[in-house]
């Protein structure tokens, strides 16, 4: 008698968790359900922290306010560690940029290197003064570059853009007559930190280009994303340094030169290496500096900067 019950009872469960089952699927493909909703609303990334990794750093490619990662994963610290498990909440990221204070750094200073306004900063932040410290990170408001460029009555078919990256600092900013506009945070080569110096060492470049090439990518390419804008590398110096190492030939240098001369792309098939340019694609998954030497953007930033960026605009890499 003892078992019958027994059987009825699991008979009984099995139909009501088979019940269950039916309707969290229906749920899910009709997508009426409020739990659902809940739980699609506040869904999140986790994300494997990797050697070299600080918390800012992850921060800034998720665009979380450094507060809230921490919040989310109760951590009383900023201390991690390689093969730690975080959890990146979608709910909660944001458009603009997170910056850590430097030492030196005053709202103003800060303000200008990212074309908004010291109140703007204030306002997102919820700093009642100009007082700021070290360490402290901010989230720095997302305007468009279209907004800032109208702001300071630039004309964007007269105006002289150029852009400046920083490797350093892993940002890039655009300039306009002289004056910030806005800058991007940016991923780099993963050969290191060390100018390029030859073909495949997968390093970005530093010192002066120009812009030689622009493409919109339709459909987006997996890792160049949207928009291509090709650097013009090998430049003069990098030729010059070449020949005296006798990487490339004579011959090989007067084509650059030659190139240069003409604001025309430079060979691209030398020893000293090529196909370097700012390009978008860039995503958290790919992690930090996932690039082959290029300046990798996120596809929304670099079509924003690509409306402004003409053929021949003057690039600068520094360390």
């Amino acid at each position: 008698m003892l078992n019958k019950m027994l059987y009825n009872k699991l008979k009984i469960t099995f139909v009501l968790l088979l019940f269950s089952i039916c309707l969290l699927f229906v749920t899910v493909i009709t997508g009426n359900s409020a739990v659902y909703a809940v739980e699609k609303a506040t869904a999140i990334t986790q994300y494997t922290v990797q050697k070299g990794d600080t918390l800012y750093i992850i921060a800034t490619k998720y665009g979380v306010a450094l507060s809230k990662l921490k919040s989310e994963n109760s951590l009383i610290s900023d201390i991690i560690y390689p093969g730690q498990v975080l959890k990146i909440p979608a709910n909660t990221r944001m458009d603009g940029n997170v910056y850590a204070v430097a030492r030196g750094d005053s709202l103003y200073f800060i303000a200008r290197k990212y074309g908004v306004t010291i109140n703007e900063i204030k306002s997102t932040n919820n700093l009642t003064g100009d007082l700021i410290f070290p360490g402290q990170v901010l989230v720095i408001p997302g305007r468009s570059l279209a907004a800032i460029i109208a702001d300071k009555g630039i004309n964007k078919s007269s105006g002289v853009f150029e852009i400046l990256v920083d490797k350093s600092d892993h940002v890039l900013s655009v300039y306009a007559n002289g004056s910030i506009l806005k800058s991007y945070h940016v991923e780099l080569g993963d050969g290191g930190s060390a100018d390029k110096e030859i073909a495949g060492d997968h390093r970005t470049p530093e010192g002066t280009f120009y812009i030689c090439e622009k493409l919109v990518l339709n459909p987006a390419d997996m890792y160049l994303g949207s928009r291509w804008m090709r650097l013009s590398y090998p430049n003069i110096e990098d030729a010059a340094r070449g020949l005296g190492k006798e990487i490339i030939d004579q011959q090989t240098y007067n084509s650059i030169l030659t190139a240069y001369n003409k604001g025309k792309i430079p060979p691209q098939r030398t020893a000293l290496g090529g196909g370097v340019g700012i390009h978008g694609g860039s995503i958290p998954e790919f992690g930090k500096d996932w690039t082959w030497g290029c300046v990798g953007l996120r596809n929304k930033d670099v079509e924003e900067l690509y409306e402004y960026i003409r053929v021949g605009t003057k690039v600068i890499i520094q360390k």
